[in-house]
């Protein structure tokens, strides 16, 4: 039995880049470094449709991002560990 996906990953890249350019806008100081490289948010956007290896980075932190901070809200809400 295969999972179905609740979000695309176009849409989620769509997201991603919404919050990168509110990033850029409020922030431009803020920096991703991979390694040696460091990349501005407008940076990561111009590369998230074409750098499928950046892609799958920003998209697996962010959804983990997302869900450090359900659980943290759960956390605040409930009190103790929730899982």
């Amino acid at each position: 039995m295969s999972e179905k996906n609740l979000v695309s990953e176009k849409d989620l890249i769509a997201e991603i880049k919404k919050t990168l350019s509110k990033i850029a806008n409020n922030n431009p100081s803020w920096k991703l470094v991979l390694g040696r490289e460091t990349l501005s948010a407008t940076n990561v956007i111009q590369r998230l449709d074409k750098d499928r290896k950046l892609r799958k980075f920003v998209v697996t932190h962010y959804v983990g991002l997302a869900v450090e901070m359900e659980k943290r809200g759960r956390e605040k809400r409930f009190g103790g560990e929730n899982t």
